[in-house]
């Protein structure tokens, strides 16, 4: 059963810390505390033993036993909470979790003369110590059965897992399903098998849950979507449909330019217009995935009408009678036993194939036949017998029960049951969760550590450390997934399997962790928990945690919410509720979360009394205040405000000294000159910070932030040199740093070099700066100095060998984004470099040998169809075709064993058509011999700047030349740039000697040494440092600085 402890690990801690002060030892209460926490820590055990058995194998009596218990300690938390935060006041000092409680409780312990009603907590322990008593007089009666769990953490996700997801491509069993797929979608009609039809043709793939109906239709949708379309999508709808937050998902896919459109309070039909009009004229490709039932099918068929170019929809459903007569069938069949087995090993060993011992082969033959081919009941028993030893696996089988029902939910039923105490209630929480999210991690995470799922043990870090290992525990035993999001790729995803979903919504039927008010049905335990027992135990019927996901309701009513004071989660999301309970009735609430809803009587006059508070997300919810009360909120470790219709963060904010994660975005005016209160910040995410003032001020703060993980900045701002050094500073302080995301304005400095200045910590993993241009990559982008660095983009001027050099050695390295003007020419990326690289943006081609890249997935390039020299900011740049640096335009990336998708960038500056054109030939060529047939895209850049014949017949009779005579008009080119002189000479690639003579006529003597020393320099620069002689002329005519300026300030004057 789910019996997820309650509170139980929280509020050890705590009466131990009770037991220790004067005020309990002059009251009395000692010896009730005592028995009290001993009684509790041995309620605990058993609740650990019974929380490993299924329910159909306990009695009635020690499920009710259980549930009290949890309960009991939900009481007792609150209890003791609500007595320190009352003698505590509003001054309590920041720290972490047990050490908050220490020094709250000195400092309780120093006002208790100042408390009137300090009994109350005399009066609260005894009545608790009675309830135990009574529950422990029935504790020797019970008796538990049953495998025990295997609680061994993990510090890291299984690469095992990651193998299984990274690529749809290589799953299992998958090509034959994707390459029928594919010829259905490819070729014509029924009625027309050989004739070009340009009419909407729709496929849907049909099967029972769990065969991979969604894998195989993004691996469809990935191949296809950039080959023949002109615009594609990938939605998922799930069981409750949310129409309306389905289609704005779908333009936002479609066109990223709907991302920034304010669609909050579009109904259907204005989605449906703007898909009519958007998808008027475009082939499109779009995944309808898991659809449920035929009215919210019917409703999306109509919004993607037929627009006759060729548009192609994929849908996938679990029901055949959603499918309608006009659409082709593909119906995925579950895997074969060999393939099964394929899938099996590879989880088990990473390896296809490999076989087992005699014993355990004859196990495993009998576990895959019981999983009847279903992909993700394989994963998941996989996944749970990997770490046993290979003699349990009898006993495993054994303990499933398998039979004639679903074996999938057996499996995963089972896979629940052996997870540790301490990952149960993290994955009951994720049913909050509309079906068919993904979820951002670090978010769920924090959500973990404010409902006070996740405890610090002696040794470990920190809370969110902690929650990171619960979090790659899940997904090695493969209970969530980790996915991508190709909006935000420098953010970490997963999402839960609907069957999983399913699973973990049945047991909050069953018990009162989680009550859920949905649009089509209510998981509400409050019915089930009013059942009178014969043990003679109260009644359970305090809903703890309440979500309401995507329901429309008047009011939620009492028989839901009766005791509110006692309510520890609220979770509002995608719901309008019109009628709701004052904010400060949910006295005992410790996360509040609302996000894109409508609760328009909802007011956060009163926020500031919820003195419990931890967790507090408001996003994309429409609040017309936002009290300065919020810096009461002592207890408060997580904030997170995004786009709720408001422009000034109140300065209480920097009061809430216990904050460790917040995030803000969508606002004008943020306290900046105060954000160095907020000492216990680990991770500080700002979008954005306007203003000059404010830049200046954030930059000098964040340097008392010294416990800083992850900082993301968005600076509206440029970042002027005296910015950047005081930045660079700052971040000199952060020493546990793990992720730094910096965007600004654009800077217009020559390349910054105030960050060699900076030594990174050396567990840095993500690093974006977008806004600033660097010289070339700094110093310490290396592997001794950044050895876990996994993502990187970055601007620089130059790029040489020796940088390359230092990134594909950098073993963790999985995305690359690198923009340069300038690249050393035909570099070769050999034998495991790159190694873990799985996406790569560069302005360059690479020669690819055998063995790069192995992983490479995603490759973005950029070739150079023509010669061109130039100079930015005094620094001479040359460029040369890549033909000429890459023999035969042969980059090797047939080598790249993995790669899905190729974006090549063709740079016309320097050539003619013909070259330019020849370049593109090659290059789709190599994209489509490859193995995988990988999607490419192609475009142009400087296309206005290509050659024509006769400009390249010249430019040829230039380059050839060693000797020139030019002239220089003074007159003329005074205010020309010093880089034209530069690019003029660099024109003439084998020049040796130049004459160049100088007219006068006209000029000042300033000007002329101007000229010069413009032509001097461009000499010196040149590639072959060719020598030159100067010759003035009509020296006779120039003019004195004195007479230019009169004869300038006659003129102005006549003008006048």
């Amino acid at each position: 059963m789910e019996l997820a402890l309650g509170a139980m690990a929280s509020l050890a801690p705590k009466l131990g810390e009770l037991l220790m002060q004067e005020y309990v030892v002059q009251k009395g209460l000692k010896p009730d505390i005592e028995s009290l926490s001993t009684e509790l820590v041995m309620m605990n055990a058993a609740l650990i033993d019974v929380s490993r058995v299924p329910p159909d194998q306990l009695s009635e009596v020690e499920k009710l036993w259980a549930r009290q218990v949890r309960e009991l300690s939900y009481d007792t938390e609150d209890a003791v909470d609500d007595f320190i935060l009352r003698v505590a006041g509003y001054d309590s000092p920041a720290a972490d979790d047990a050490n908050v409680f220490k020094k709250i409780i000195r400092k309780a312990t120093a006002e208790m003369k100042k408390v009137k009603n300090s009994h109350q907590i005399s009066e609260k322990v005894k009545d608790i110590k009675k309830l135990s008593n009574h529950l422990a007089e029935l504790r020797a009666k019970y008796t538990v059965r049953g495998v025990g769990a295997n609680l061994a953490a993990s510090t890291g996700i299984d690469p095992r897992v990651l193998n299984l997801y990274k690529n749809e491509s290589d799953l299992v069993g998958i090509e034959e399903a994707r390459n029928r797929v594919i010829r259905m979608l490819l070729k014509g009609t029924k009625d027309h098998a050989h004739e070009s039809d340009q009419s909407l043709k729709i496929v849907s793939i049909v099967g029972i849950g769990g065969l991979g109906k969604t894998t195989l239709a993004k691996t469809v949708h990935d191949m296809l979507k950039k080959k023949f379309f002109d615009c594609s999508a990938f939605n998922s709808v799930g069981r409750t449909p949310n129409l309306a937050m389905t289609f704005e998902k779908m333009l936002v896919e479609l066109d990223q330019k709907y991302k920034e459109a304010d669609m909050a309070r579009w109904d259907v039909e204005r989605f449906c217009n703007e898909l009519h009009k958007f998808l008027q004229h475009k082939r499109y490709f779009i995944v309808v995935d898991d659809i449920w039932d035929k009215g919210s099918w019917e409703a999306i068929k109509y919004a993607l009408k037929d627009n006759n170019c060729g548009s192609r929809i994929i849908m996938t459903t679990r029901n055949f009678e959603v499918v309608t007569k006009a659409e082709e069938v593909y119906r995925l069949k579950p895997l074969s036993y060999g393939k099964s087995k394929e899938l099996f090993y590879k989880r088990i060993h990473n390896q296809e194939g490999e076989s087992l011992d005699d014993l355990s082969g004859e196990v495993s033959i009998k576990i895959i036949d019981k999983c009847e081919g279903v992909p993700l009941a394989i994963i998941a028993i996989a996944s749970l017998l990997v770490d046993k030893p290979c003699e349990d696996w009898s006993k495993v089988y054994d303990s499933i029960g398998f039979g004639n029902g679903d074996n999938t939910m057996k499996i995963l039923s089972y896979s629940y049951y052996d997870l540790p105490s301490y990952l149960k209630p993290c994955l009951l929480h994720l049913s909050i969760f509309p079906e068919d999210n993904i979820l951002d991690t670090n978010g769920v995470i924090w959500m973990w550590i404010g409902e006070g799922f996740v405890h610090l043990e002696e040794g470990e870090g920190s809370l969110f450390e902690v929650g990171e290992r619960y979090y790659k525990e899940l997904v090695n035993r493969s209970m969530i997934q980790p996915t991508e999001n190709q909006l935000y790729p420098f953010t970490q995803w997963f999402h839960i399997h609907d069957i999983v979903l399913d699973l973990i919504r049945k047991f909050l039927k069953d018990e009162n962790f989680f009550t859920i008010l949905g649009s089509s049905e209510q998981h509400a335990s409050s019915n089930s928990l009013r059942r009178e027992k014969k043990t003679g135990m109260p009644r359970v019927d305090k809903v703890r945690r309440l979500a309401v996901l995507n329901h429309d309701v008047q009011q939620i009513s009492k028989d839901t919410m009766n005791i509110p004071e006692v309510l520890r989660s609220l979770n509002i999301v995608s719901s309008t509720i019109e009628i709701m309970a004052p904010l400060h009735s949910f006295r005992a609430c410790r996360v509040l979360y609302i996000q894109e809803s409508n609760v328009p009587p909802i007011s956060l006059m009163h926020l500031g009394r919820l003195l419990h508070l931890k967790y507090l997300e408001i996003n994309e919810t429409h609040v017309d205040e936002l009290p300065k009360e919020i810096g009461h909120l002592k207890s408060l470790q997580a904030l997170l405000l995004i786009n709720i219709g408001l422009h000034e963060l109140p300065p209480t904010v920097c009061l809430l000294t216990q904050l460790m994660c917040l995030i803000i975005e969508g606002f004008k005016r943020l306290p900046a000159n105060r954000m160095g209160n907020l000492t216990s910040l680990e991770e500080l995410r700002l979008k954005s910070v306007v203003g000059q003032r404010a830049t200046e001020d954030l930059v000098v703060e964040l340097a008392k932030l010294t416990r800083l993980r992850v900082l993301t900045i968005t600076f509206s701002e440029e970042l002027e040199e005296s910015l950047q050094e005081a930045l660079v500073q700052s971040l000199c302080n952060m020493r546990k740093l793990q992720e730094l995301v910096l965007s600004s304005k654009m800077s217009q400095l020559q390349g910054a070099t105030v960050w060699e200045g900076w030594e990174p910590p050396r567990q840095l993993r993500r690093l974006l700066i977008q806004g600033i241009t660097f010289s070339r990559p700094p110093g310490w982008v290396n592997r001794s100095h950044l050895p876990c660095l996994c993502f990187l983009s970055l601007n620089v001027y130059v790029v040489v060998e020796e940088d390359l050099d230092n990134l594909v050695r950098l073993p963790e390295l999985c995305y690359l984004e690198l923009d340069s003007l300038s690249w050393p020419p035909g570099y070769t990326v050999g034998t495991d470099g790159f190694k873990n690289l799985r996406f790569c943006r560069v302005g360059t081609a690479f020669k690819i040998h055998v063995g790069a890249m192995p992983r490479l997935e995603e490759l973005h390039f950029g070739v150079f169809a023509g010669h061109a020299r130039f100079e930015v900011n005094n620094m001479p740049l040359e460029q040369y075709p890549t033909k000429d640096v890459i023999e035969a335009l042969d980059l090797g990336l047939d080598n790249l064993l993995s790669l899905e998708q190729v974006s090549v960038l063709v740079d016309c500056l320097g050539a003619t058509t013909a070259q330019v054109q020849e370049v593109e030939v090659v290059v789709r060529r190599a994209v489509k011999n490859h193995p995988n047939r990988p999607t490419i895209e192609m475009d142009r850049v400087y296309e206005e700047d290509m050659l024509s014949d006769e400009d390249q017949e010249t430019l040829v009779s230039q380059c050839a030349e060693q000797h020139i005579e030019e002239l220089v008009d003074v007159l003329e080119w005074k205010d020309k740039p010093d880089a034209l002189f530069t690019s003029r000479l660099m024109s003439y690639r084998r020049l040796q000697d130049a004459v160049i003579t100088i007219n006068c006529a006209g000029a000042s003597m300033c000007e002329v040494e101007k000229v010069e020393a413009a032509v001097r320099h461009a000499a010196e620069v040149h590639g072959n440092h060719a020598t030159i002689q100067l010759i003035r002329i009509n020296t006779n005519e120039m003019v004195s600085s004195s007479n230019q300026e009169a004869a300038g300030s006659a003129v102005s004057n006549a003008l006048e």
